[in-house]
């Protein structure tokens, strides 16, 4: 007992305050409570020297490790913002040799070349257009990453931007043998505010992913009104997901299916559209079961781009005197060409074989209502020109653009193309299109059409090129060469703005990229603009080129004097036809003086 005591003794003594052997009487120790104490007891003053002893090294503890954890907190958010300025920074460069591979296949598609060599070509420029949407998505995800992403809302037809998207996938769809396409409810307004770049990218990732992962049947898209939302359904018949493939789907750089499907993208499209739909303040959800197909629903609330919902009462009655035959296989497009005919007032029935089609034909005409259109599909077309000529009926082919030189056209009044577009079925039906060359040829999909062909214009300009790549400045001068266009070149902006101030260079337009060597663009539109309004130099139009995609890089550019400001890779036919419109304007300006 006295060993004990000694030992209570001296412990007491070590942790005792120095002035406290000096005091008269002890003081009491604050102690801080230890991890894992209740409320009520961190008042509670220790029962022992040994309960203060493990309080404060309880205390201790935690005055090292908290500190240490904030340093570890702050060096890890350090290090991701580096590695999403990193990402950036690389697929940003990756657009500049993405940009010349582009502009050299559209240079090459120019040139005279076999049938074989087209098809390379073409195969080139399909790799290098998926490339661009993978740059596209991993500059997204940096953005987002980075906290720098922001809408831009304006008035758009979400019904047009719905159908464009469709479109564009078509030929993708066509080539694997399956189907697609898309109806509208008749309560969809036609103007909405919305940023229609990023619903557009939304819309591609997630119908195009569907497109990817179906190989039988097809995709259906439907766009309702549902309790102040706009609701896109996108059902496909594909292989459908386990519950363990949804809990990950719309994870970052996370893919389902097969191998071979997976291959093909790098798993962020999804992801990105998630996120897009968030910022929306909507979502984007999945119901899939395995061997029974998904259907992803997008959601974003509905906002009018005007006082009040434009055209309903109208679009529910723009086909009411239509009463339809479809004659077409069962799948997706049958299932869109019904709802949207009767979305529009009509009236539809759907069969799928010349039997049925010709019984229902003879019974309607001797009946009160008798069918005024019939529409067949080019897959029925052969059967259907084997029967006997319905004279009364107004006769549509509806056909795959790859297919039409194919089919037989002796037996039709007009055709229509799928995707159906909601305007070219109106005409059709209404009578207003009639005959196999008056079809809308907006609605004329081609898997991938051979490039246009360069005009060469009467009167050319004097263009003064700032190029520092040498690959983008050979397809911009060819280009504009080709147009009948005079070029002169510089990769600096020292000579550039030297160049532009000698006033003896014949100048008609600059064309310069943002960033060279030696300065960028701003000190240029400085130059130049001082010179124009101390009214020594008439105004020269600028057409500025950059790699940065923000607007408001694009809007401070536009406010500093810059005529017109494009994303790289620039369309080169884009990009004459906007040489072309800023030539006739200052000649115009020329003339009025």
């Amino acid at each position: 007992m006295r060993d004990i005591a000694d030992i209570h003794a001296r412990i007491s003594k070590a942790f005792a305050s120095p002035a406290a052997a000096d005091m008269a009487e002890p003081v009491p120790e604050k102690v801080v409570p230890a991890l894992g104490l209740r409320q009520d007891e961190e008042n509670r003053a220790p029962r022992g020297v040994f309960a203060a002893l493990f309080s404060r090294i309880s205390a201790w503890r935690r005055q090292r490790t908290v500190p240490r954890l904030q340093h570890a907190l702050k060096n890890a958010e350090a290090a991701s913002a580096a590695k999403s300025r990193q990402i950036a920074t690389v697929v940003h460069e990756i657009r500049t040799p993405l940009n010349g591979i582009l502009g050299m296949t559209h240079l090459l598609g120019q040139t005279k070349l076999t049938a074989e060599q087209q098809n390379y070509l073409s195969g080139i420029r399909q790799s290098g257009y998926a490339l661009a949407q993978l740059v596209e998505d991993l500059l997204d995800y940096s953005t987002l990453e980075a906290g720098r992403f922001r809408l831009n809302n304006r008035a758009e037809n979400l019904r047009h931007l719905i159908e464009n998207v469709v479109e564009m996938l078509a030929p993708r769809a066509h080539e694997k043998r399956i189907e697609i396409a898309a109806t509208m409810a008749a309560d969809l307004p036609d103007l909405l505010d919305l940023d229609p770049g990023r619903i557009r990218q939304v819309l591609f990732n997630v119908i195009g992913n569907a497109v990817k992962f179906t190989a039988h049947g097809g995709v259906l898209v439907r766009a309702a009104i549902e309790e102040g939302n706009v609701a896109i359904a996108v059902i496909d018949t594909g292989p459908g997901m386990a519950t363990d493939e949804l809990t990950r789907v719309f994870g970052e750089f996370e893919q389902a299916g097969s191998a071979e499907a997976r291959s093909g993208g790098t798993g962020l499209g999804l992801g990105i559209a998630s996120r897009i739909l968030r910022e929306f303040g909507g979502s984007l959800s999945v119901a899939s079961q395995r061997g029974a197909g998904s259907t992803f629903t997008i959601r974003f609330p509905l906002h009018f781009a005007e006082t009040a919902q434009s055209g309903t009462g109208e679009r529910n009655q723009l086909l009411a005197m239509s009463r339809v035959l479809l004659l077409a296989p069962e799948g997706p497009a049958a299932k869109a060409t019904v709802a949207t005919i009767e979305t529009l007032g009509g009236r539809c029935r759907h069969v799928a074989n010349t039997a049925d089609a010709q019984m229902l034909i003879d019974r309607a005409e001797t009946g009160p209502l008798p069918y005024t259109d019939l529409i067949v599909d080019h897959r029925l077309a052969s059967d259907y020109a084997n029967e006997k000529a319905h004279a009364p009926l107004h006769r549509i082919l509806l056909v795959n653009p790859e297919e039409r030189a194919s089919q037989p056209q002796d037996f039709f009044d007009a055709w229509l193309i799928r995707p159906l577009r909601e305007k070219s079925l109106i005409d059709v039906l209404s009578g207003r299109l009639r005959g196999f060359g008056t079809r809308d040829a907006l609605n004329d999909n081609q898997a991938m059409p051979p490039p246009p062909v360069i005009e060469k214009h009467g009167e050319g300009l004097d263009v003064l090129l700032g190029e520092d790549d040498p690959v983008n400045a050979l397809i911009i001068r060819s280009v504009l060469t080709k147009a009948g266009h005079r070029v002169r070149l510089v990769d600096d902006f020292p000579t550039l703005i030297e160049t532009v101030l000698n006033r003896g260079t014949p100048l008609d337009l600059i064309i310069s990229d943002m960033y060279m060597p030696g300065g960028d663009v701003f000190n240029l539109l400085a130059a130049l603009r001082a010179e124009e309004q101390e009214g020594v130099r008439p105004l020269v139009p600028v057409i500025v080129l950059t790699g940065e995609s923000r607007e408001a890089t694009h809007r401070e550019v536009l406010l500093n004097g810059a005529s017109r400001v494009f994303a790289k890779p620039v369309d080169p036919l884009t990009l004459l036809e906007e040489v072309r419109i800023l030539g006739v304007l200052s000649t115009e300006r020329q003339q009025a003086r």
